[in-house]
């Protein structure tokens, strides 16, 4: 990948080794938020502090160096640059991890998130630079995707600056604030991270000598960039109920549903030449990956109905499980694919890692969303609902420290 720095097995191995190191701390963490509803923590455990651990340490700490890696493999990005600005990135992840815990957003952590901001600009400039220096000739969707997931990145943050400027101003809890906090997941999760794994899948293919350039990217593509400027319009309907901000979530959602049938039929058209790598258990996997993205597509369809649209955002569970849809089912499902593949370890090693967390995953989002339609209808809860989910989301981070264990084994070995 780089010379004398991330091509180099050993830097790599450390480096993917880290990554997998964030995961399992994220879902320790998470694990102790479902322990808050069962058991009475100790009085100086904060939740609320511990909830923007937990997703700043998925987010930034597990997704973002997961798909660093996976970008700077993909694309044959060079220089000691990126292996430096790669351990930069660790030193403001461990001190989000050292001060989120104690003090929440506070004086400790606030600088870290933003240095952390910093150096994805830097991040986001160097590869668009890099990529255009390569001047590939014709339309290049790979690229296409990949710029367009750093733009959505850079974007997403006006959001997070905009917090800093309305705490200031005595706007915290307004309805602007909120949308401000939106603003920025929206675009990191439907923007950022959907098209960075859709640049890094394509770019897979172009360099195993895989036509990628056909008609239904190009229609893919366009169709799945409006929706995602689009589909914002539900991240503030909560607070902004009008009727224009609801039917610009319809058309948002109508319009990515044809993204993924597009992409959808590349994948068909094109999987006697793609399927060929991804064999076995890996391939199984991958096809999962690809499943929760088309699932969570579909769900999000449904809200185009009004009606449905509200019972998504004011039923918690629903939030929690279409998150973690999209989180641990397809990004994180498709860069365990691509990471391992990476690491070069066998798949037989890892397979009982990943099943444990499977068998967590889908257990948890069948609870989260069977409890959402109890409580839409006025059913109630499920006996003992907290604590089954509490041993299901237990699973994750047990599966993910054995695949943890695995990769020091085979540095070791």
């Amino acid at each position: 990948m780089l010379p004398n720095a991330m091509s180099n097995p050993s830097s790599s191995d450390k480096m993917i080794f880290i990554a997998f190191l964030w995961l399992v701390i994220a879902g320790s963490v998470g694990v102790l938020l479902r322990l808050a509803f069962v058991l009475d923590l100790p009085l100086w455990i904060d939740y609320k502090n511990l909830l923007h651990t937990h997703s700043h340490v998925a987010m930034m700490g597990w997704l973002f160096s997961a798909l660093y890696l996976m970008i700077a493999k993909t694309f044959n990005l060079k220089g000691r640059f990126y292996f430096n600005l790669f351990w930069l990135f660790q030193l403001t992840i461990i001190g989000m991890l050292m001060f989120f815990p104690i003090q929440g957003y506070g004086l400790g952590s606030i600088p870290f998130t933003t240095a952390h901001m910093i150096l994805s600009y830097l991040f986001a400039w160097k590869v668009i630079k890099d990529i255009r220096l390569m001047k590939l000739n014709g339309p290049n969707y790979p690229e296409r995707f990949l710029i367009t997931a750093l733009v959505f990145m850079v974007v997403s943050t006006l959001g997070t600056w905009a917090l800093g400027y309305m705490m200031a101003a005595s706007l915290k809890g307004s309805a602007i604030y909120y949308a401000s906090i939106q603003f920025f997941l929206h675009f990191q999760f439907n923007g950022w991270f959907i098209f960075a794994i859709i640049a890094i899948f394509l770019q897979y293919c172009k360099s195993h000598d895989l036509i990628i350039n056909d008609r239904h990217l190009r229609i893919a593509y366009p169709t799945l960039l409006i929706s995602c400027i689009l589909t914002y319009a539900l991240s503030v309907t909560w607070s902004t109920p009008k009727d224009f901000i609801f039917y610009l979530n319809s058309i948002g959602v109508i319009i990515q549903f044809a993204a993924m049938y597009y992409l959808y039929r590349w994948l068909m058209t094109n999987s006697g030449k793609w399927r060929p790598h991804f064999k076995g258990y890996l391939g199984n996997l991958l096809i999962f990956a690809l499943l929760c993205l088309a699932v969570k597509i579909v769900i999000q369809t449904l809200v185009a109905i009004p009606a449905l649209a509200v019972i998504s955002y004011t039923i918690k569970n629903f939030v929690i499980g279409f998150i973690h849809l999209l989180m641990l089912g397809a990004i994180t499902s498709f860069s365990l694919v691509f990471l391992i593949n990476m690491g070069k370890v066998k798949i037989e090693k890892m397979k009982s890692g990943i099943n444990i967390f499977l068998l967590g995953f889908v257990g948890s989002e069948l609870i989260l969303f069977l409890q959402g339609v109890m409580l839409w209808q006025k059913m109630g809860f499920l006996p003992y609902y907290y604590h089954i989910l509490a041993i299901l989301s237990a699973l994750m981070p047990i599966g993910f420290l054995t695949l943890l264990i695995k990769m020091a084994r085979k540095r070791v070995m």
